[in-house]
């Protein structure tokens, strides 16, 4: 698991080093603001959405799938330890 953190991290430093712009924040464009929205309520994305909203959707979905998943392995040792 820690292997594959590593190796996606590498990954996105390599891709984010190749974009000169990557480091400058900017506002979202309309699709962008949509698919956030989307990804924040569960619904499903918008085909019509632009490539860069597709990466905002599947950012903010990837990211809170890895928080559910911490917080349930939290509470699994947590009541681990309450039962000892």
């Amino acid at each position: 698991m820690r292997q594959d953190m590593m190796e996606d991290e590498c990954r996105r430093d390599i891709v984010e080093s190749k974009d000169p712009d990557a480091d400058q924040p900017r506002a979202l464009t309309y699709d962008e603001k949509k698919a956030a929205e989307a990804a924040f309520r569960g619904e499903s994305f918008n085909p019509a959405w632009s490539a860069a909203a597709a990466k905002v959707y599947a950012g903010i979905v990837a990211a809170m799938d890895n928080m559910q998943t911490t917080e349930l392995t939290d509470s699994e040792v947590a009541t681990e330890c309450i039962a000892w």
